[in-house]
């Protein structure tokens, strides 16, 4: 279906759109997503008919009557009474949610001031995608969680903070003229952009980045260091309890963030490294049965969708036999 030639309604009476946005399934995220990277004006479109789908579905608003759906398109000044009539037509009742949104953004702020939440979580074992309104992609690893700033769209800048892990592909943005900056909180540093995609890893005492595309700027927290600028590819650690910052650049740096599609790409990765992304993915905990078993190294690509396909691509890659029982996960040596 030719989708680029859809206005927002049209898109809100698609069947597979509507699924999508009240149904996700793996395949619909990774169809509409990819869809609106390959087409990223239509971002707003895309945000405005997920805003109608979700009015519609919702049991708490109640139906606009036809009568107040012709008021709303022709622009009838308010204070005048309103006759609401039930109705069954639902093209009818999402032309009234799309008039409903449209004006409530020109007015500004509706993203965020009708019930949207502004953090995002993820719990063990689980991914998500975010859309924000100005269309910037967000995919939050488990076990991680987003805020985002009161007042989208009515600010200077966009901000969001962030714990956990989360790759960004962050759209560009005008206003009078000049671009809007888009802004990643750590307890360590401020990543600045204007649009870009780059990977945040603020996990076990660290902040890291890494750029896959565009160009970022860091500015640590109570550092004398100049503003750094990072080109793709490059990496940035910095230690909270060392104090320590240290700089690379990556060949290949699409290893760091291959979690995003459900998977990890380990290179020379030690089992105990391992254990310790099982931990803060799963919130499980791993012990190993020795310290020569922690320095096995590990090449491959394993299967991150469920712990127990990731422990069995494990297995059948190391001589190992692992146990998971609840919260405990157990490696031992495989006997000759």
């Amino acid at each position: 279906m030719y989708y680029l030639s859809f206005e927002p309604e049209d898109f809100a009476t698609d069947a597979f759109f509507c699924s999508w946005v009240l149904h996700p399934t793996p395949e619909a995220e990774h169809f509409w997503l990819d869809w609106l990277k390959n087409n990223p004006t239509k971002a707003r479109d895309i945000e405005l008919a997920r805003q109608m789908v979700l009015l519609a579905a919702s049991d708490e608003v109640p139906a606009p009557g036809s009568e107040t759906v012709d008021r709303i398109w022709q622009g009838i000044e308010e204070g005048k009474n309103r006759k609401v009539i039930n109705f069954r037509n639902r093209v009818i009742w999402l032309k009234a949610a799309a008039a409903v949104v449209l004006l409530l953004v020109a007015f500004g702020g509706y993203f965020y001031r009708t019930g949207q939440k502004h953090t995002y979580h993820t719990a063990f074992g689980e991914s998500r995608r975010v859309l924000l309104p100005d269309g910037t992609l967000v995919t939050l690893n488990a076990n991680s969680s987003m805020r985002v700033a009161d007042r989208w769209g009515r600010r200077t800048e966009r901000e969001v903070w962030l714990e956990g892990e989360a790759f960004f592909s962050v759209s560009k943005l005008k206003k009078a003229g000049h671009a809007v900056k888009f802004t990643v909180h750590t307890h360590d540093l401020n990543v600045e952009v204007r649009g870009t995609e780059f990977n945040v890893n603020t996990r076990q005492d660290q902040t890291q980045v890494v750029l896959s595309e565009g160009l970022v700027h860091l500015q640590l927290h109570d550092r004398s260091e100049k503003e750094i600028r990072m080109k793709p590819g490059d990496l940035v650690d910095f230690s909270r309890s060392k104090q320590r910052l240290h700089v690379r650049h990556l060949p290949d740096a699409s290893p760091m963030y291959s979690w995003k599609n459900n998977r990890w790409t380990l290179n020379d990765a030690s089992l105990a490294e391992i254990a310790v992304l099982i931990q803060e993915t799963y919130g499980v905990t791993v012990t190993i049965e020795n310290d020569s078993l922690k320095r096995q190294i590990v090449n491959g690509i394993v299967p991150t969708d469920n712990m127990g396909d990731l422990l069995s691509a494990l297995e059948s890659i190391l001589p190992i036999t692992i146990t998971h029982e609840e919260h405990r996960v157990t490696i031992r040596g495989r006997p000759d």
